[in-house]
């Protein structure tokens, strides 16, 4: 087959969607495909990065709605053109944005199958960035000429986009208004989480779509010398005796992070060798940091910045415990990293991943540092039980390695495909 990735985000940025596109591309083009990805460049100019094989790249301009957001500038029937003469069996689009309409275009024109990635819960998202607004209602003035629209698509376009008093809750009902539209002209839609299965069912108000719960599979990362892990611990001033408490990810508002902070203090009354982790970086870290110092327990709170993803496995080496409470992510790519390193785990969002269980390798808390500090020292106070819950951790992540995930990948392609000869 002949595939199309189409994403909104990729290298030089580091996120979790840049990571699945590569798992993607790397195990389709093992499997005997020919796999292209369509992105956005960097700036206005068009500047292939080394070593990049069948990447097309759309001009852009950096940080319109984002700091770390591209937004790509090109000509439809332009592009169309090129992707025409490409021949694609497959379109498979991870954001609903500039690059990833430019997918459903094509895929309406071309008759190439055309799967969709329900990859960020923009729903959520409204609620922490209301200047993406602004972004969603200029997006909604470009659908007309992305995608052919019928009687009931106009329609209830100018019903979600009557504006309501609350910007975020007009965002939201936008964002879920809009992206039932777009499933519904996909062949298939993808959701990783039995999280993102239950809220994209509850959009189908006005249209109808499939939903097929794919995770995205992780490979266990190399794990780290005696050597090395004792040099982690002493570059960031972790004790031997600490008992560690790690997030690893993006550091952003929407992740719920701060609740880490009062848990930690409430965790160190009973559990005075606690340490927290924060591994990561983006822009809400100087928030985090400023309440660190303020919490009273600075001392006992550590930020590494960003680290690269293949020396990740001294981080999940060095912890005791990965604590996790977004309540905004899709799957969480690192839950499943943390897991194959036989992590235990405290979640809130109790749906996200299929390699956390409750009461099998994590416990979940609620909404509240009291109810996370619990389940942290629940944990710390019992060895055979964490130990218990880290074993299963690895069990767990074993069933869902990156060639069995996107081995049921192709297949999803190969019925879609088959489905659609047979209308």
């Amino acid at each position: 087959m002949r595939i199309g990735l189409f994403t909104d985000t990729y290298h030089p940025q580091v996120n979790g969607i840049v990571y699945v596109v590569d798992i993607t591309k790397k195990h389709l083009e093992a499997m005997g495909h020919e796999v292209f990805i369509f992105c956005p460049a960097e700036t206005v100019r068009l500047r292939k990065l080394e070593h990049e094989k069948n990447v097309i790249r759309f001009r852009s301009v950096k940080g319109l709605w984002f700091d770390d957001y591209n937004m790509s500038l090109f000509f439809p029937s332009r592009e169309l053109r090129k992707i025409k003469k490409m021949k694609l069996d497959v379109i498979h689009f991870f954001t609903p944005s500039q690059v990833g309409l430019v997918g459903v275009h094509s895929a309406q024109r071309t008759g190439a199958v055309l799967v969709a990635q329900h990859s960020t819960d923009l729903a959520q998202y409204i609620k922490h960035y209301p200047t993406v607004v602004p972004g969603l209602l200029l997006l909604g003035l470009v659908l007309p000429g992305t995608f052919r629209l019928n009687g009931k698509d106009i329609r209830e376009l100018a019903k979600i986009y009557k504006p309501r008093k609350l910007v975020s809750k007009w965002g939201q009902d936008i964002v879920e208004g809009m992206m039932a539209m777009i499933y519904s002209k996909c062949d298939d839609v993808i959701v990783l989480s039995r999280k993102s299965e239950n809220q994209l069912a509850g959009w189908r108000r006005e249209y109808w779509y499939d939903l097929t719960t794919l995770p995205t599979g992780i490979d266990a990362l190399k794990a780290p010398t005696k050597i090395e892990l004792a040099q982690f611990k002493q570059k960031y001033g972790i004790a031997e005796t600490d008992e560690v408490v790690l997030y690893a990810g993006r550091l952003s508002a929407e992740k719920n992070l701060d609740i880490l902070i009062p848990a930690i203090k409430k965790v160190l009354k009973k559990r005075p060798n606690a340490r927290l982790l924060y591994v990561g970086d983006f822009e809400y870290r100087s928030t985090l940091e400023k309440a660190a110092k303020k919490s009273g327990v600075n001392n006992r709170i550590t930020f590494t910045g960003s680290l690269p993803r293949e020396n990740l496995g001294v981080v999940y080496a060095a912890a005791d415990i990965f604590a996790f409470p977004s309540m905004t992510d899709t799957q969480g790519l690192v839950l499943h990293e943390a897991a194959h390193a036989g992590l235990p785990f405290v979640l809130i969002d109790r749906f996200v991943s299929e390699v956390v269980r409750e009461d099998e390798n994590g416990l979940i808390a609620q909404n509240t540092s009291d109810s996370v500090a619990d389940c942290i020292v629940r944990l710390l106070e019992n060895d055979k039980l964490r130990h218990k819950f880290g074993k299963k951790s690895k069990v767990l992540a074993a069933q869902y390695s990156e060639f069995t995930q996107t081995k049921k990948l192709e297949q999803l392609y190969i019925k879609a495909i088959q489905k659609r000869k047979m209308k």
